[in-house]
């Protein structure tokens, strides 16, 4: 049979059409699936989840597995105490509320830098920025989370019940790699948490990185910025414990440098404020340390005791009398 020329120039267009098709990909084999984030799980999965994997991060990678601490060493769930990563530091984690922690260690290939995340997961959000307030460190305050706290070398914010802490090693400037690691852990956790309810009671106009709230006397003997000239005294005086909140806010004032730092603490009842004012007061009345000597209290208000570090300052500006009228007085 003679095919004309306009029929055979169908057929050979066909031909043409269908060997573009199967070049282009009209195969028989699936084509290469890119490979997924192995989901965590077991006990510690909310926590491990939290961590950046090897493709999260820029080109940071994981350099091992995160460790996982605790209260207790229970080594049937892989678990050590929270002193085998932290030592001394441990005493202060502990007093807010601790359940657990990672670590984890991130590499920069043939770059010289490395970076640890720690995630401390707390049993209320305030109590993440309790220690959040206390540890973290730095004169920037970059956007992450609900409130986050960068120096030159570490980035701490707090989000959630959680407070991570990131440290940066290298000769690179830190700043990009803790925020790019600050950014990814804040967006896996889904409630951005809240402060502690006692520090709405404070006048506005506090400084950034001037506010704390803790529960414990060891923790405030820390706060370099509080007059202790005789430690066990003060200890029996205010007679702090897991029961009492301590929030103190430090206010600037015409002196650079020097800030105006208010506290109240909150007892379990209006009779044990009562009896801390009259211990605090006769170790005041009794102390010839010049802090010491400048530190004023006010008569309790119900079960909060309040007082200013540094009466002098504030009398050019009296905070003092705002905050108790925030308490209630």
């Amino acid at each position: 049979m003679i095919i004309g020329g306009r029929r055979w120039g169908k057929i050979l267009m066909v031909g043409c059409l269908a060997a573009v098709l199967g070049a282009a990909g009209c195969k028989t084999t699936p084509p290469e699936e890119v490979s997924k984030k192995e989901e965590p799980t077991g006990p510690h999965a909310s926590l491990l989840k939290l961590f950046p994997g090897g493709q999260d991060v820029t080109d940071w990678k994981p350099a091992g597995k995160v460790e996982v601490f605790g209260p207790a060493e229970r080594p049937d769930e892989g678990v050590r105490a929270i002193e085998a990563d932290e030592g001394g530091t441990a005493t202060v984690t502990r007093a807010y509320g601790y359940m657990k922690s990672g670590l984890c260690r991130y590499e920069r290939a043939g770059v010289g830098e490395s970076v640890k995340v720690r995630i401390f997961e707390m049993e209320s959000p305030q109590e993440a920025f309790g220690l959040f307030s206390v540890r973290a460190t730095g004169e920037q305050f970059p956007m992450v989370g609900l409130a986050a706290r960068m120096g030159a070398e570490s980035l701490g914010f707090v989000k959630g019940p959680y407070f991570v802490w990131i440290e940066y090693d290298g000769t690179r400037e830190a700043a990009p790699a803790l925020t790019d690691f600050a950014r990814w852990v804040a967006d896996q956790v889904t409630k951005k948490g809240y402060r502690p309810a006692i520090l709405e009671s404070f006048p506005l106009g506090s400084a950034q990185g001037e506010r704390y709230y803790l529960h414990r006397f060891e923790t405030l003997a820390l706060l370099e910025f509080v007059p202790i000239a005789n430690s066990a005294e003060l200890e029996r005086a205010l007679g702090l414990g897991p029961q009492t909140e301590v929030a103190i806010m430090g206010y600037p004032t015409t002196q650079t440098g020097m800030m105006n730092y208010l506290f109240v603490i909150r007892y379990p009842t209006a009779e044990d404020a009562k009896a801390a004012y009259e211990a605090y007061q006769a170790y005041l009345d009794r102390s010839t340390d010049p802090a010491e000597q400048n530190v004023a209290i006010a008569p309790p208000v119900q079960s909060y005791l309040a007082g200013t570090l540094n009466a002098e300052e504030n009398s050019i500006r009296d905070r003092l009398t705002s905050l108790l009228a925030g308490l209630g007085a």
